[in-house]
C-alpha cells in the first residue's frame, strides 16, 4: 500500500485575516452565499437562518437528486445540532446500534464494543433538513415546522452554477465577496456582492480546487461494492443478528464487509420496514477500475461512484460469485444475493491545510474542507460540527483564527482516524500501525491544547452504551 499519504497537509501560502477583521459583529444581520445544498451546506444555513441572516443557497444539482439510501452516523455533533436547531415534532428517524461485533469465519460472534451509534440514511435526513430551511414538501416530510419571527429569510436555488468567485477590490467595501452564478434553467447569468461565502460544495470543490489546487481527492488503493436490501426480505436469523449491531467480517487478502440497519422508506425504523446496508471492500489495483467504473448502460468511465441502476451486470455477478466462492458467512451471503440495485464507490480521501480563504469572508466546511474514508462514520458529524462554529463565528461569539483552528483540528483527527481504519481493514498490521502512530500525534497535539484551554477535547468516539437487546422486536 502507499505510504504517500503519512504525511501533514501541503502548506499553501494565501492571505491570512487581520487582527481588525478577526471577530465579525454579533448583532450585525449578514448576506450569506452558500455554495453546496447537500448535507453540511444545509445544516450551516439552517444554523444561520435561526440566528436571523439572510442565507441563499446555490445547488449545482436539482432539489431531488438520485438517492443510494446510504447510511449516515449523526454521532455526538450531529445529536447537539438537532437538540438546537431540529423543530420537527417527529424525533426518531435513526435507527439506534448499541454495539460492533465481529463475525467470525466459524460463524460465531465477537463484540468488539458496546457503544451507542444513532444512523439514519440519507434521503431521511436530506428531506428533513431542506423542511426545516426552506419548508422544501416531499413525501418523507409534507408540512414543515413553522418559522419564528427571528429567523432570517432564505431561499434555496437549484441548478445554479457558481462561475466566478472572488474578494471585492473597492476601499468603500473592502469585506465583501463578488460572486458570479448562472441559472442552469434559463442560462441567465448574475454577479452579486455578499458578505460571505460558505463553500459546502462535497468533495469535488470548485472553490477548494480554486484556492488550495494541490489539495485533490487521492485514490487510497480499495472500492466499495454496496446496497440496501428491505428487511422484510431478509430471513429471521438474518434480521436478529443485525438487528442491533453493525456487524464486520474480516476476509484473507485484506478486506472486509459489514452490515447494517438504517431507516425505511421515508425515515421509517418500525421492524419490517428498514433496510440493511451493505458495503464490501476489495483491494484494487489502478489497472482494474476502468472496467469496474465503466457504466453499464452509456459505456463511460465513473471518476468516483458508479450509481446504483448503472453498475455493469456481469461485474456485479462476478462479485456475487466471488463472495459464493471465498465463502461469504451465511447472513452475509444472504444479502449480498438479494441487492437489486448495487453500486460502486472508489474510496478517496484528503485533508485540506486552510479554511479560511479571503481574509475569513470565504469558508470551507465539510467535506469541501477534508473527506474522510467512511469506516468511522464522521462524515455527517463533521458537517454538524463545522456548521455549530460557522454560526459561532458568524454571530461573533468566536474569531476567525479560533473559528479555523478548531475546525482544522477537527478534521485533521478524524481524516488520520478513518486513515488508520482503512489500512488495518485493508492493509497489513505493519502499515497500520504506522498509521496508527500519525493519527496519535494528532491526538497529542488535540489532548495538549484542550488541557492547555481548559476546554473540550475535539476528538470523537461512539458513545459507551450497556443496552442490550436479546429479544426481537
Amino acid at each position: 500500500m502507499d505510504l504517500e499519504s503519512i504525511r501533514k497537509p501541503l502548506k499553501i501560502s494565501i492571505v491570512r485575516p487581520t487582527p481588525s477583521k478577526e471577530r465579525l459583529q454579533e448583532s450585525e444581520m449578514l448576506t450569506l452565499k452558500q455554495i453546496g445544498g447537500s448535507l453540511a451546506g444545509l445544516l450551516s444555513g439552517i444554523a444561520l437562518k435561526h440566528a436571523g441572516h439572510d442565507v441563499t443557497i446555490f445547488e449545482k444539482e436539482d432539489n431531488e437528486r438520485q438517492s443510494h439510501m446510504a447510511g449516515v452516523c449523526l454521532g455526538k455533533d450531529g445529536e447537539d445540532w438537532l437538540a438546537r436547531h431540529d423543530r420537527h415534532s417527529k424525533s426518531l428517524f435513526a435507527q439506534r446500534s448499541t454495539r460492533v461485533q465481529l463475525l467470525q469465519k466459524d460463524g460465531s460472534l465477537k463484540i468488539l464494543i458496546n457503544a451507542r451509534r444513532d444512523i439514519s440514511n440519507w434521503d431521511s435526513l436530506y428531506f428533513r433538513l431542506r423542511s426545516l430551511f426552506d419548508g422544501y414538501k416531499s413525501e418523507w416530510y409534507p408540512t414543515a415546522p413553522p418559522n419564528l419571527p427571528r429567523d432570517g429569510p432564505v431561499s434555496f436555488l437549484p441548478r445554479h452554477e457558481i462561475l466566478s468567485l472572488s474578494r471585492v477590490v473597492d476601499h468603500e467595501h473592502p469585506d465583501r465577496v463578488l460572486l458570479g452564478y448562472r441559472d442552469n434553467e434559463t442560462c441567465k447569468v448574475s454577479t452579486g456582492e455578499f458578505d460571505l461565502v460558505i463553500a459546502a460544495d462535497g468533495p469535488n470543490s470548485s472553490v477548494r480546487t480554486r484556492y488550495l489546487p494541490s489539495v485533490e481527492r487521492r485514490y487510497v488503493g480499495y472500492v466499495a461494492w454496496r446496497g440496501t436490501v428491505p428487511e422484510s426480505d431478509m430471513s429471521l436469523s438474518a434480521r436478529l443478528l443485525f438487528r442491533r449491531s453493525v456487524t464486520v467480517h474480516r476476509m484473507a487478502g485484506n478486506h472486509h464487509c459489514l452490515v447494517y440497519m438504517i431507516p425505511g422508506k421515508h425515515g421509517s425504523i418500525q421492524p419490517g420496514e428498514r433496510y440493511l446496508n451493505f458495503l464490501w471492500y476489495t483491494n484494487e489495483p489502478a489497472s482494474e477500475l476502468e472496467s469496474i467504473m465503466t457504466d453499464g448502460v452509456d459505456g463511460h468511465r465513473h471518476r468516483y461512484i458508479v450509481p446504483a441502476g448503472r453498475v455493469q451486470p456481469q461485474v456485479w455477478e462476478q462479485r456475487v460469485n466471488h463472495a459464493r466462492s471465498i465463502p461469504f458467512p451465511a447472513p452475509f451471503l444472504e444479502v449480498i444475493s438479494k441487492i437489486e440495485r448495487p453500486f460502486i464507490q472508489l474510496i478517496t480521501d484528503y485533508c485540506s491545510p486552510h479554511a479560511a480563504l479571503e481574509y475569513g469572508r470565504i469558508l470551507l466546511i465539510g467535506d469541501a474542507l477534508s473527506l474522510f474514508r467512511p469506516h468511522t462514520a464522521f462524515s455527517g458529524s463533521q458537517a454538524a460540527y463545522h456548521a455549530l462554529r460557522t454560526a459561532d463565528y458568524v454571530n461573533g461569539k468566536i474569531g476567525l483564527a479560533e473559528w479555523e483552528e478548531k475546525v482544522l483540528r477537527y478534521s485533521a483527527l478524524h481524516w488520520s482516524q478513518s486513515m488508520f481504519y482503512g489500512q488495518f481493514y485493508q492493509s497489513y498490521l505493519a502499515v497500520a500501525l504506522l498509521y496508527l502512530v500519525y493519527h496519535w500525534a494528532y491526538c497529542f497535539m488535540d489532548w495538549l491544547k484542550a488541557l492547555w484551554r481548559n476546554e473540550e477535547r475535539l476528538l470523537r468516539a461512539p458513545s459507551k452504551t450497556v443496552e442490550q437487546y436479546d429479544d426481537f422486536e
